[in-house]
């Protein structure tokens, strides 16, 4: 059984939750759902859920930082183990702080089948870290991730 460590940021009264191991972050959870809540996620996920400040706080400090607005990026690791979209993670990851594109605009510059890019985004372990949020037109309403509200946030945030 693997060990996840987990913590909680808050930010103008949303709780996030995230999970990490001593290799990265894995997982942020939607705003002010709790931290079982990762199992709707992962269904399959056999870990035993530890709180230890010491491990977490560098991933707390880092996330708060960008929710305040004070960093445009992030440096803390990222634990991606068993993820198959890295490599459109890692597209969706040079879209600049505070700029957006569309679904259409994003899937006609790469190479990606537009139903993985999709599928990546609505399945997207770490909202903020993969930002998603820049990639307009996507509908999450029949997804996990229902993050109309949270994305707009996030928008605002990189926008002043």
């Amino acid at each position: 059984m693997n060990k996840l460590y987990w913590n909680q940021v808050e930010y103008n009264k949303i709780k996030l939750y995230f999970t990490c191991t001593r290799n990265g972050i894995t997982f942020i959870n939607n705003p002010n759902a709790g931290i079982s809540n990762i199992y709707n996620f992962y269904p399959e996920l056999d870990a035993e859920f530890c709180f230890d400040k010491q491990v977490t706080g560098p991933y707390k400090d880092e996330i708060k930082a960008f929710l305040e607005g004070d960093i445009k990026s992030f440096t803390i690791k990222t634990d991606m183990t068993g993820q198959k979209y890295s490599a459109i993670y890692q597209a969706i990851r040079e879209i600049q702080y505070g700029c957006t594109i569309t679904f259409k605009q994003f899937c006609q510059q790469h190479p990606f089948d537009d139903a993985e890019v999709k599928e990546a985004i609505l399945n997207n372990p770490l909202i903020m870290i993969i930002p998603t949020h820049r990639i307009l037109g996507v509908d999450y309403s029949n997804s996990y991730r229902k993050l109309a509200d949270f994305n707009q946030l996030l928008l605002n945030i990189e926008q002043g």
